[in-house]
């Protein structure tokens, strides 16, 4: 009992705090990220990997169409390595590295708002069957994608107040 009356005093104190420190969530009806949706309209992508970030941040934040009052240009890059081997020199594991250089700007005049660089990766096994490492490949780069479009859109929250 007095565990739970400690976790109800833990809450209230935290609620109290982030209340006075003019905290915000950023989806809410009032929220700065709130004016991003729907109003961004993305360039078309260049490549497959494009096309999956593309997806993914107009799944988020929904498809502004030409008539958006922003628009967003990307340009997904990705590079492999190999990370493990057997004895005799079978590559057991690969490291897939990735970068999404973005540029957010008014359509009305082109004026750049925000630009950056996010960078991530991941890995998949290639121990199993030739179109099981092939999956395994697949998914990998899938999985970084989805990171890549995730940092960005993270990145546009944030920048969201400024806009």
């Amino acid at each position: 009992m007095w565990l739970s009356d400690r976790r109800g005093f833990l809450l209230g104190a935290a609620t109290a705090l982030l209340g006075g420190c003019g905290f915000a969530p950023a989806y809410g009806t009032s929220g700065a990220a709130s004016r991003l949706q729907n109003a961004i309209h993305v360039d078309a992508p260049k490549n497959h990997f494009g096309y999956l970030v593309t997806r993914r941040i107009e799944e988020r934040l929904g498809a502004g169409g030409a008539g958006a009052p922003f628009t967003l240009s990307l340009e997904t890059k990705f590079s492999q390595e190999s990370l493990g081997s057997t004895s005799d020199g079978q590559l057991t594991r690969y490291h897939v590295n990735g970068s999404t250089t973005y540029v957010l700007r008014r359509a009305a005049d082109l004026t750049q708002i925000d630009t950056g660089t996010v960078y991530n990766f991941t890995a998949y096994s290639a121990s199993g069957s030739t179109v099981a490492t092939l999956a395994a490949q697949r998914d990998a780069q899938d999985r970084l994608m989805i990171a890549l479009a995730d940092q960005v859109i993270e990145r546009l929250v944030l920048a969201a107040p400024d806009i």
